[in-house]
């Protein structure tokens, strides 16, 4: 795979007109396929061994299937020392849980009684949205698995707690440390009492797999729920309980039970997951909040924060048999061993809740025994031995809104109403302004801000990874139309790097500031595309090398690296802003590029006029040298507003008169006006 990268990046290579960037271009693959990756082979040291088994005085070193360090306590009376547990890392198993950039590698120790020791987090690569520091490796968040079985659930907000704004890593973490647990305790600690319920849980779901979806029905583990509407269309609901893992990995696949228990665990502290398949032909869309439910004298109006979104029905059981899937996070009034009635309201008036159209539910004893880890009741095994699309709009929207955090969600809305009104204003102070609110707000207090591991990540893990943070998402959204329409205005007023360097230019000393060559800076710009690709390409190449970090020094200040590595990339990108505005932006920032790339399409671009010609004004205070006279090449441009605001009413009309331009300039003669995008 590196040969055929490095044969790809030659053949684009070949391309480039200068040797310059030829050359930088070299040394940006280079970096990126030399760069190290953890390895999971390598041995651990002794010191962090004991750390996460601090009972055992020796180990072994890492062996057997799966890979593990045997934990040995103290010599018994025959000078034998014996097996106290063991210690293995997350990363040695498949599949791996992918955290916000690539998979977690954590060390876990777990005793022989299989409950958990100790865990250590040994390596993880995060996106700059995501980590504050080395938030993962607090004391809190790790030391609270010690003691938990490995037969736990681990869920997210329930089993353990999470770290706020973090939720993607949490449950990696949580994940892989209880799915690679369970390997170890099936593979080495046979007779542990973990396994006293895992024979009974296995014998329902060899039970429940082979069954297909009309079976699953006709034995009440599916039940259809047809609701006609006053037009004559007719909505399709289908109910099973998802009370158990293996339950609902088989009717709707591992991932997509796996995103409906985060969902839930972000919303609620307990419930139990009740499947709604939604399919018909329905004139109406499908609402949540028209559900309710009643179990004896109480009765409970769903609340859109108990509802969660499952899936599109692409696998599991329930593939194809419905266009997308919900679920109801069953609230603890619920008693789930006594039946219940869910109604819904199709919108015709009725007197009292028993007119609306309504199911009675009882949970499948088979059902409920996984849920609750007890045996099968045996009546049923002889019953069940022998015969064995996208989300609408509407719905993934109210559950978009429903977890947002608005506090977070109305400040970003007004930072961006700032921003655009200096844009549009061509206001200098509303610009400064936002730059202010954007360097202290997004970069200190609240760190949502664009970073080009959003772009690899969306390679890695689809455009998904937005729908659950509303202030990402509206960053996102107003980045692309921005971008589309008029340009790099994020890079103006919505990047905190950015504002930093723009104060840095306003308050250092003018004398200070030094041009590079032209030529030299010519060939330079197009380090940051040479990086971009370098960035994108491994990430297609190599979904768990991660180097982005080396290439954007903002998350380094504003989360507070650790890395002494990291902070010395960034002071040499402080030192070059120091006599180069905008340094940074200029010749490294591989979003800048993406964003210079996507601007090229933009209809409403600078205007220039004839004065352009001559004028060297706006060109000298172009912060990123994007302005050759009369000529803007706009994918350098970031849109600051400098050169227009010296433009007369903002509308592509110099200050200097044609006459007084004409008389510096004698034998300058105007031509057409002319307006130039590169």
């Amino acid at each position: 795979m590196r040969a055929l990268l490095t044969a790809l990046m030659s053949q684009i290579f070949s391309t480039c007109s200068l040797r310059f960037s030829r050359s930088l271009l070299w040394c940006v693959v280079f970096a990126v396929l030399c760069a190290p990756v953890a390895s999971s082979a390598a041995e651990v040291e002794v010191e962090l061994l004991a750390a996460v088994f601090p009972e055992a005085e020796s180990f072994s070193p890492k062996q057997g299937v799966p890979p593990v360090y045997s934990a040995f306590g103290a010599a018994i009376e025959d000078g034998k020392h014996p097996v106290l547990g063991y210690v293995f890392e997350t990363t040695d198993f498949e599949p791996q849980e992918i955290g916000y950039s690539a998979p977690i590698d954590v060390l876990v120790g777990i005793n022989n009684a299989g409950s958990l020791t100790g865990l250590e987090i040994l390596f993880y690569r995060e996106s700059y949205k995501s980590i504050r520091g080395d938030f993962l490796n607090t004391e809190r968040f790790p030391n609270q698995f010690a003691g938990k079985s490995a037969a736990e659930g681990f869920r997210v907000g329930r089993d353990v707690d999470g770290v706020s704004r973090a939720t993607i890593s949490s449950w990696a973490v949580a994940r892989g440390v209880r799915n690679a647990a369970r390997e170890v305790a099936q593979a080495y600690l046979s007779d542990a009492a973990i396994f006293a319920n895992s024979s009974a849980e296995a014998q329902a779901l060899s039970l429940i797999t082979p069954l297909s979806w009309d079976q699953l029905i006709a034995d009440g583990l599916v039940k259809r729920w047809p609701i006609s509407l006053i037009d004559g269309s007719q909505l399709e609901l289908t109910l099973a309980f998802l009370g158990s893992e293996g339950l609902g990995e088989v009717l709707v696949g591992a991932a997509d039970y796996s995103r409906a228990e985060r969902e839930a665990s972000n919303r609620v502290s307990s419930g139990s997951l009740l499947l709604v398949g939604i399919g018909g032909d329905a004139s109406e869309p499908f609402r949540q909040e028209n559900l309710a439910l009643k179990q004896g004298d109480w009765s409970y109006q769903l609340e859109r924060r108990r509802f969660v979104y499952v899936g599109s029905a692409e696998e599991g059981k329930s593939a194809q048999q419905m266009r997308f899937a919900g679920a109801i996070v069953l609230p603890p009034q619920v008693d789930l061993t006594q039946p219940f009635t869910l109604f819904y309201n199709t919108g015709v008036e009725v007197d009292r809740i028993e007119d609306l159209q309504q199911t009675d539910y009882l949970i499948h004893p088979l059902a409920l025994a996984l849920a609750q880890g007890t045996p099968i009741p045996p009546e049923f095994l002889p019953e069940l031995g022998d015969e064995y699309a996208d989300l609408e709009t509407d719905s993934l929207l109210r559950a978009l809104l429903t977890s947002a955090p608005w506090h977070e969600s109305l400040t970003l809305i007004a930072l961006l109403v700032l921003a655009m009104a200096a844009f549009l204003r061509k206001d200098s102070r509303l610009r400064w302004a936002a730059l202010s609110v954007t360097f202290v707000y997004l970069g200190f207090i609240n760190g949502t801000f664009l970073s080009v591991s959003h772009i690899t990540n969306v390679i890695k893990q689809g455009p998904g990874l937005f729908l659950n943070d509303l202030p990402l998402l509206m960053l996102v959204v107003f980045t692309v139309i921005t971008t589309l329409f008029w340009g790099r205005v994020f890079c103006s007023s919505l990047c905190p790097f950015g504002a930093l360097q723009d104060l840095m230019t306003r308050f250092v000393p003018k004398r200070w500031r030094r041009a590079l060559p032209q030529r030299l800076h010519d060939a330079a710009l197009w380090i940051k595309y040479a990086i971009l690709a370098g960035i994108v390409l491994s990430a297609i190449a190599y979904a768990e090398l991660s180097v982005f970090q080396y290439f954007e020094p903002f998350g380094t200040l504003f989360y507070q690296s650790q890395s002494l590595l990291l902070w010395s990339i960034l002071s040499v990108f402080l030192l070059g802003s120091v006599f180069v505005p905008r340094f940074y932006c200029r010749y490294a920032c591989p979003l800048g590029a993406s964003l210079g790339v996507v601007s090229l399409v933009s209809p409403f671009k600078i205007k220039r006029v004839p004065q352009c010609e001559v004028c060297k004004v706006c060109e000298n205070a172009c912060p990123t040298g994007a302005i050759r006279m009369q000529a803007v090449d706009f994918k350098e441009c970031v849109r600051c507003d400098v050169c227009e605001i010296k433009l007369q009413d903002k509308a592509g009309v110099c200050k200097h008169s044609v006459a007084t331009v004409q008389a510096r300039h004698k034998a300058w003669q105007p031509v057409t006006v002319v307006q130039q995008s590169s």
